[in-house]
């Protein structure tokens, strides 16, 4: 199974104005990738001091924070065309706009809502499995790497589950009957 692009961010703050503290995303191949984000000096700078979401310590950030410029290469590199879905797609491509115009490029991402995955299947399906799998796994949505362990584990159950109907739906194949003996 070939997996969608999936994105997910902290930030430092609710408000779209705050900047990405960390992210990950998905691969192809359904790993994922995620590291936490080394705030560039003019972030700090216009930080507010009542950041609700800033879930790590700045000095943390400081020191074990990746380069801006190596997380937007690794991500255009595993990420290479396509959207990519978010939870919150204005959120998540606020947190674009900021890590690319920090370096000085333009955003080459469009976001659209992770819910947009699933077609058909209704709200309350996507939302029960991965709640169940919220409390399987003891992941919180809050945290980007594990916001991204619960969708694809919630894109992986219901593509499966898709699957199975799917094969269940299709008539089966009617035995050939065996050509005449001569």
């Amino acid at each position: 199974m070939q997996f969608p692009a999936m994105i997910a961010f902290e930030y430092s703050d609710h408000d779209t104005d705050g900047f990405p503290t960390a992210i990950a995303w998905t691969l192809e191949s359904a790993q994922y990738k995620a590291a936490l984000i080394q705030p560039d000096d003019q972030w700090l700078a216009t930080m507010k001091e009542d950041s609700t979401a800033l879930e790590r310590p700045v000095s943390e950030l400081l020191e074990m924070g990746e380069n801006l410029a190596d997380v937007i290469q690794e991500l255009t590199a595993d990420c290479p065309n396509g959207p990519v879905m978010a939870e919150d797609p204005d959120m998540a491509l606020a947190m674009l706009e900021q890590l690319f115009s920090a370096v000085g490029h333009d955003n080459p991402y469009q976001v659209e809502p992770m819910v947009s995955l699933f077609g058909p299947w209704p709200a309350e399906d996507i939302d029960r499995t991965r709640r169940l799998y919220m409390d399987r796994l003891d992941l919180s949505p809050h945290i980007a790497e594990q916001n991204i362990l619960l969708w694809r584990a919630t894109y992986a159950h219901l593509m499966q589950e898709a699957q199975i109907m799917t094969s269940d739906d299709e008539p089966e194949e009617m035995p050939t009957s065996p050509s005449p003996r001569e």
